[in-house]
């Protein structure tokens, strides 16, 4: 066996702010006060709390620390969540337009001062609260890209029928430009709206070219570093794959950065993409090369109908569940048909008068606008996820310009964080319920992740564990505790994961056995079992998973379903899984068909 490792303890300020009780000291109940000065202590420096970090805080019951979030978010300090809370902003002087940068402000405060809202649906529960507390203030709310239940209207493209478009095209023009077989690397992303571009894309693709495959579907959650990483992976395991499908402009330029880094020849390569949504985009497909056809969205298009859409639900007007905004498919040769370059700045600028004929967008879309001569909302809220992205920043200017000649006040919040934060929570929960499986005694092995992290946390102070481990904030996390023996694999470091992985790595879980192992993944599928987008990673779990006489899986709900790039193992070499609340009913009950016990995280 290795020698134990001992590395320095992790600085105290990358460490959990939450103070540590000492052995045998006296625990005093705080009053609320206390508690509530606590409470926004961590959040402030930290940003998120979870239900169990204040019950350990302010000596108090879950009950307790639940109804304290509750009364700080009625006083606006913070935003409650699943697990937990995050920090709400101050309330700011207003301006005629401004957006909140940084941290997460109140969505409830801004109902608050808004007449209508503006906001693009996520799967959080950052969202649904904002939907819950808009249908008790009688707030209307417009979805932007995607339909929502409970909303006023949704204002977007028909993304189907866009992907339906787009696959016949790469059906039609991919055999004589490629010359050869067609096979896709469509990444893609979880999100209902570039669901259904994928699904349009795939029949487009199968009605004009059956022999045509889409070789592979990933998520690259429409961000280019995760795209590029994932399309990095994609490129070694198929290397026929001549088309790239990108759900957005990021996604589609990002695996077209992959290609060219993997020195692959860009003759014979295809990309196209959905979006076209600022000056990089439009420049990359008039420049020529391997870019040849994108769905242009019109951002500027749906800013404006977004704005002339909450001006009719301010006065109730009945509107439509989905108001179809315009799309056309674009190449080099018709860019200039859609759009216009001022040759002075290289800003890309559309033709309106073009633009809003289009056959594609629906009769409410040219009915918007009606509402103009009657009075408006004097303010009009927007929740904007992606505010780095070409499209958002073009929504978000078109708005500012036009709700500058309306005289409404346009105050934005950037959500970007919500998803993340309420994951990190689960995360979180789930290491510290798979603490609870560790015993004194045990052989344990933790493999890389943030849930291995927070599980490595939650043994500080434990005493007669041995842990193997090939991440590095485990070896940090634990290397000095006293109680704690602490194997490293060899290996070399994968810095986007901060995990050792390669031939050195497999051979260390090769060569030693452990009671348990606390594997994570990408993704877990009935079919398909664990999966990771990481060739080499997925080795190394492999070896793992052989290595213990028991597996415990550590995955919240967002990976349940998913099947990422490559098959770690099948569902039978998982013993148990530990995951949050969010796990549908079937998939548990699926699960435990197969044997599989299923622990769910309490908050």
């Amino acid at each position: 066996m290795r020698p134990v490792v001992s590395l320095p303890r992790t600085p105290d300020h990358k460490r959990s702010v939450l103070p540590r009780s000492r052995p045998g000291a006296t625990e005093r109940a705080m009053i609320p006060s206390q508690r509530d000065a606590a409470i926004l202590g961590v959040l402030q420096q930290r940003g998120v709390i979870t239900i169990n970090e204040i019950v350990d805080l302010c000596h108090c019951s879950p009950v307790t620390a639940r109804r304290d979030l509750e009364r700080l978010e009625r006083q606006g300090q913070v935003l409650r969540s699943h697990g937990g809370a995050v920090l709400a902003a101050a309330g700011r002087a207003p301006t005629q337009y401004s957006v909140a940068h940084g941290v997460p402000e109140t969505r409830a405060a801004l109902l608050d001062r808004c007449d209508v809202l503006i906001a693009t649906p996520t799967q959080t529960t950052a969202f649904r609260l904002l939907l819950q507390r808009a249908r008790r203030v009688n707030i209307p709310i417009i979805a932007e890209s995607t339909t929502y239940e409970g909303v006023a209207t949704a204002i977007s493209i028909d993304d189907y029928r866009a992907g339906l478009e787009l696959g016949r095209w790469v059906g039609e023009h991919a055999p004589a430009l490629l010359g050869g077989d067609v096979r896709v690397l469509d990444v893609s992303s979880k999100l209902p709206n570039c669901e259904a571009r994928s699904r349009g894309f795939a029949d487009g693709l199968r009605d004009a070219l059956p022999a045509g495959r889409i070789v592979l579907r990933v998520d690259g959650e429409g961000v280019w570093r995760r795209a590029f990483q994932i399309a990095t992976d994609a490129f070694l395991v198929h290397p026929d794959i001549n088309v790239i499908c990108g759900i957005n402009d990021d996604s589609a330029l990002a695996a077209l950065e992959a290609y060219r880094a993997a020195g692959r020849d860009e003759r014979c390569l295809l990309v196209v993409s959905y979006g076209l949504e600022g000056n990089k985009a439009r420049d990359a497909l008039k420049a020529g090369g391997p870019f040849k056809a994108a769905i242009a969205m019109f951002p500027e298009v749906v800013g404006r109908a977004c704005i002339d859409a909450a001006v009719c639900a301010y006065h109730r007007c009945g509107l439509p569940p989905h108001i179809v905004t315009p799309h056309a498919l674009v190449t080099p040769e018709t860019l200039e048909r859609y759009y216009e370059k001022d040759h002075r700045n290289g800003d890309w600028s559309i033709r309106w008068p073009v633009v809003t004929q289009l056959p594609t967008a629906s009769a409410a879309y040219r009915l918007l606008g009606e509402c103009g001569s009657r009075p408006r909302p004097r303010r009009v809220g927007m929740v904007i996820v992606f505010g780095e992205h070409d499209w958002y920043r073009n929504i978000q200017r078109t708005m500012r310009e036009y709700v500058r000649t309306l005289g409404i006040h346009l105050e934005a919040v950037d959500a970007s964080q919500d998803a993340e934060r309420e994951t990190d929570m689960l995360k979180r929960n789930i290491g510290r319920a798979a603490a609870q499986l560790v015993s004194s005694g045990d052989t344990i092995i933790l493999d890389a992740g943030r849930t291995t992290a927070y599980l490595a946390q939650n043994l500080r102070g434990r005493r007669g564990i041995t842990v193997i481990t090939n991440s590095v904030p485990v070896l940090t996390e634990l290397g000095s505790e006293p109680g704690i023996s602490v194997v490293a694999s060899g290996g070399t470091l994968r810095p986007e994961s901060m995990a050792l992985s390669g031939p050195g790595a497999e051979a260390t879980f090769r060569e030693l056995r452990a009671d348990k192992v606390f594997v994570t993944g990408t993704g877990v599928s009935l079919e398909f079992g664990l999966s990771n987008t990481n060739i080499q990673e997925a080795a190394v779990k492999l070896m793992m998973l052989k290595a213990a006489r028991e597996a415990i899986l550590l995955a919240d709900h967002t990976k349940l379903g998913v099947e990422s790039l490559v098959k770690v193992a099948p569902l039978q070499a998982i013993h148990r899984l530990v995951t949050d609340g969010g796990i549908s009913p079937q998939m548990r009950l699926a699960l435990s068909q197969r044997g599989i016990d299923v622990t769910i995280a309490e908050e």
